[in-house]
């Protein structure tokens, strides 16, 4: 209930490590779910349309949360689950006119589905929506980076584990008097017209790499060149293979960056898609989960057409599914689709998530108006 009031307050100095995080609820559905169809409580009506900015940042913290400790979001909810929801906006007393969405029903749909189907509703009726599909925007960008699993299909299992043991791997790496692998880095740096060509030696040990991937295994015993010389050529940027490396050695997935700490510089797009491509050549597993998650809290539109690239290249599934989403909610990516911008590819993509490139496409007014939301409980259902 206190994940369906979007209240952090109540769980934030709980003990919640033994809490059902993909239980299943007749209510509520799942916790994720609940997070974001929220609950209705008599007259009154909890949900990411009727909360504050406050309101709606303490949903998305829950639900990083909920993903942290293990919600999956493609649980379905149970079958006596059978809500349904419409919202509206208002201007005074007034109902703006064509800002009702169709009536939502929840039942039979994952985490993924429910905020799917709320973006649909939304970006097909008139209103100003922008608060709202920004919440949904960025639920859908917290869901995408659950991982259970890596490329292969193995299981990826999370440990709480002590920080002197990731510093114990940190200087580890930072060793390179024991370091017997040099992996040359051949990335093309431009000036103005004129093209270079920069090599830059990065150095690592055979042993970790061996232990690391397969590929790395095989490329690094003496059958091959690469062994023999223990030298490894590789066309990426220096920083994207030491990003790599730090990944491979600590397993610390990507945070997040804070501008104001000048000691946690920000790591750019460019190095994490150059680290992802890597880590997919080489077969790294725990480093492709990580990175494609990193690689999902980028998506905006100057990069989408990029990224939808690479998700489909690699075959990511969780990128692909990320960036349709965002699709939804974007009037940039929206009107480039329309007018046929994007590659076959990515229209293929982007028909299946937005339907027929030559329908709809209505003008919609923009003003800023009060929300008001109603919500469909089944009459069985006695208020909490």
């Amino acid at each position: 209930e206190a994940l369906a009031l979007g209240e952090e307050s109540l769980l934030k100095n709980a003990e919640v490590d033994f809490f059902d995080w993909n239980g299943t609820h007749e209510k509520y559905g799942t916790p994720l779910i609940a997070l974001v169809v929220g609950k209705a409580a008599g007259q009154e009506v909890y949900d990411f349309a009727t909360g504050t900015p406050e309101k709606l940042q303490e949903r998305l913290n829950l639900m990083e949360l909920a993903i942290k400790k293990g919600a999956s979001p493609h649980i379905k909810p149970p079958q006596q689950f059978s809500i349904c929801k419409s919202w509206w906006k208002t201007e005074g007393e007034k109902e703006v006119e064509n800002s009702r969405t169709p009536l939502v029903h929840f039942n039979d749909k994952s985490a993924y589905g429910v905020v799917a189907a709320c973006l649909e509703a939304l970006t097909n009726v008139e209103g100003d929506w922008r608060r709202e599909l920004r919440f949904l925007r960025d639920a859908a960008k917290i869901l995408a980076s659950y991982r259970s699993w890596t490329p292969s299909g193995q299981s990826i299992s999370r440990i709480s584990v002590a920080e002197e043991v990731v510093e114990t791997w940190e200087r580890i790496l930072k060793n390179k008097d024991d370091a017997e692998v040099s992996i040359v880095c051949h990335c093309p740096r431009y000036s103005g017209q004129e093209r270079d060509l920069q090599v830059e030696t990065v150095l690592a040990h055979s042993m970790i790499l061996k232990a690391c991937s397969p590929v790395l295994k095989a490329m690094l015993s003496p059958a091959f060149k690469e062994g023999a010389l223990a030298k490894i050529e590789v066309d990426t940027d220096p920083a994207a293979v030491r990003q790599l490396l730090a990944l491979i050695y600590t397993g610390e997935e990507i945070d997040d960056t804070d501008p104001s700490d000048p000691t946690c510089p920000e790591v750019s797009t460019d190095v994490l898609l150059g680290a992802l491509e890597l880590a997919h050549q080489w077969d790294v597993g725990h480093a492709v989960a990580a990175l494609e998650v990193a690689v999902c809290k980028r998506i905006d539109d100057g990069n989408f057409a990029r990224l939808v690239d690479v998700a489909a290249r690699l075959q990511l599934t969780g990128l692909t599914d990320a960036s349709m989403t965002f699709a939804k909610s974007s009037p940039a990516v929206i009107k480039t689709f329309r007018a046929w911008g994007f590659s076959g590819a990515i229209m293929g993509l982007l028909v299946k998530a937005l339907g027929d490139p030559d329908e709809g496409g209505s003008s919609r007014r923009k003003k800023r108006r009060r929300i008001m939301a109603s919500s469909t409980w089944p009459s069985t259902e006695k208020a909490i």
